[in-house]
């Protein structure tokens, strides 16, 4: 009998690996237009150069608040790791700033919810916090025998404010000073799926007028494993100017959920509150790539979400979800969110 075809399979190149993930939905919010949106596409490569040589890159396409298509590239790192104690990147990177940021990805498959908590967003859909830089990264173990810790080092270029500023330095720092990020997390294992870690980052920006020190200060407390998934997460921003006075945003949430099959329900508390006077969130809101969140407000914003995932294929899910936001002297804001989030 003849002998069975092989089936023909198109590479980029022998070792490139190349994935795809892709959202789309719908979205009903208080006061604005329903409407059928695309999220983002999002091309995943990495490739193995040697044994010790690794590369990663990420480019995306994601609908803007102006209803264009915006091409970035996300991620773009070279790494060198001769051992699980030491891995130097460099490139682009997605910051060590909470445990959220690197857990999960751009691609929306990969959550639980339909989006990341409103201050995890990314500088392109509504967030604050710098989310991406430009630099060096080293991440290790730490020989600690069951206590399975680990550190994270980093240092890039950080964040730019002003009017009409890119907040990503991405070609060129405005200033001499670089963002200085450091952190550890810890496995143990006599609790499988549990992750306890905090980090610190320190940053002087460049604003109209005087300098500003900012420092990051995370903590989280996490539990996953198939059936669960428990995050918790808070996060404290000081700015300080050369002669003060120092402005406090305190922000945090919780989200639990649990499988039940092919459904997860899911629950997020979440809450950010920063003063209406910080010279830095004064110049994000006068800026055409302002957060979402704070163009038009700063003060607090908090609230819950609930809603459901149904995984229809291992490789898609309809996620349906409702927010209620609290803004402090506006009007609260209801929120009704469907998505379908893929990969190939």
């Amino acid at each position: 009998e003849p002998a069975a075809q092989e089936i023909e399979v198109n590479e980029v190149a022998p070792r490139l690996k190349l994935m795809v993930f892709g959202d789309v939905g719908a979205d009903i919010v208080s006061h604005v237009p329903s409407t059928f949106g695309f999220g983002s596409l999002d091309l995943f490569m990495t490739a193995r150069l040697s044994e010790k040589v690794s590369t990663l890159g990420e480019a995306l396409f994601v609908a803007r608040n102006d209803n264009t298509v915006g091409v970035d590239v996300e991620r773009l790192l070279l790494r060198y790791s001769p051992s699980d104690y030491f891995a130097f990147s460099m490139g682009r990177y997605h910051t060590w700033v909470g445990y959220y940021n690197t857990a999960f990805n751009k691609g929306e498959f990969l959550e639980t919810a339909v989006d990341r908590p409103f201050f995890y967003q990314f500088d392109d859909t509504g967030g604050f916090l710098p989310m991406q830089d430009n630099g060096v990264n080293i991440t290790g173990k730490i020989p600690s025998g069951k206590l399975g810790a680990n550190y994270v080092l980093e240092a890039g270029n950080g964040r730019a404010w002003g009017i009409n500023v890119q907040p990503a330095q991405n070609y060129q720092d405005a200033n001499d000073s670089k963002a200085l990020n450091g952190g550890l997390f810890f496995r143990p294992e006599a609790a499988a799926g549990l992750q306890v870690g905090f980090s610190l980052r320190q940053d002087n920006l460049t604003v109209p007028g005087a300098s500003v020190a900012e420092t990051i200060a995370t903590a989280h407390v996490v539990f996953t494993d198939p059936k669960y998934e428990i995050l918790n997460e808070g996060v404290l921003v000081r700015h300080v100017g050369p002669s003060g006075p120092v402005f406090n945003t305190a922000c945090f949430y919780t989200q639990w959920s649990r499988a039940l099959g092919n459904w997860r329900p899911f629950f997020r508390y979440q809450y950010f509150n920063a003063p209406a006077r910080d010279p830095v969130w004064i110049y994000a809101t006068a800026n055409q790539y302002a957060p979402i969140y704070a163009t038009g407000f700063v003060g607090r914003l908090d609230g819950p979400s609930v809603g459901v995932r149904y995984d229809f294929t291992a490789h898609s899910a309809l996620k349906l979800q409702l927010d209620r936001y609290d803004l402090r002297g506006l009007l609260p804001a209801n929120e009704v969110t469907s998505q379908l989030a893929f990969t190939f």
